[in-house]
């Protein structure tokens, strides 16, 4: 969320983001009189008002804190710290990809909506190494033979191949210490891993709707 206009002290404060309830970008008007809260001393920490969405009408509640002005003396701003309620993370439906492979990635998707960066690609990883051995792979030997040996089998492609030991590389890393996984890492590795899926799993299953080499049939009268 980003905050667009504060007159806290009069009628509110407005932000824009995007809807928990509708999941749409919008902008959010305050609908009550704010509430302040004060350190001892009477200056104020935090200002909390309920909003309303301008696109679905749901309602959040909007919280900015009080932060000094650099370089000026005695001078506050306010600038947003939270809303609630936060939403849902982002997660994969397709029943293309099988049901236990689907679940790791959605788990994924969660670590990666609460910034946790190192169980982002460590469970990526496990997606892939499920979808291996769904296609087949020994389930006895390490991720990078089961990658190599779904390749050679030509169930992906040499493309797909660098793109799942990259997706292995990151889950090894963010398993093991000492350099932490960054947000635009996780990042890169989720997409990375919904691109593997989509070649794999939901591209195919989409072919097999559409067969142009039969003539279509006639509709009878």
């Amino acid at each position: 969320m980003d905050m667009v206009l504060a007159s806290a002290y009069e009628t509110g404060f407005c932000l824009r983001g995007t809807c928990p309830h509708c999941e749409s970008k919008s902008a959010f008007v305050s609908v009550t009189k704010p509430y302040f809260e004060e350190y001892q001393g009477g200056l104020i920490q935090r200002i909390v008002a309920a909003l309303r969405c301008e696109g679905c009408n749901g309602y959040i509640l909007g919280i900015l804190r009080m932060e000094p002005v650099p370089l000026v003396r005695g001078q506050y701003t306010s600038v947003y710290e939270a809303h609630y309620p936060l939403g849902k993370p982002p997660q994969v439906i397709s029943e293309a990809i099988p049901e236990n492979i689907r679940e790791d990635f959605n788990e994924a998707l969660k670590c990666r909506w609460v910034d946790a960066y190192n169980a982002t690609v460590e469970m990526c990883r496990r997606a892939l190494q499920s979808s291996c051995e769904q296609l087949g792979a020994d389930p006895k030997i390490r991720i990078e033979a089961q990658i190599d040996w779904i390749a050679s089998q030509g169930k992906i492609t040499s493309f797909l191949q660098e793109m799942a030991h990259t997706i292995r590389l990151a889950g090894n890393r963010g398993a093991h210490p000492p350099r932490a996984v960054t947000s635009e890492e996780a990042d890169a590795v989720v997409q990375f891993t919904r691109e593997y899926f989509q070649h794999v799993y939901m591209t195919p299953a989409r072919m097999t709707k559409y067969d142009f080499s039969k003539s279509p049939q006639k509709k009878k009268p």
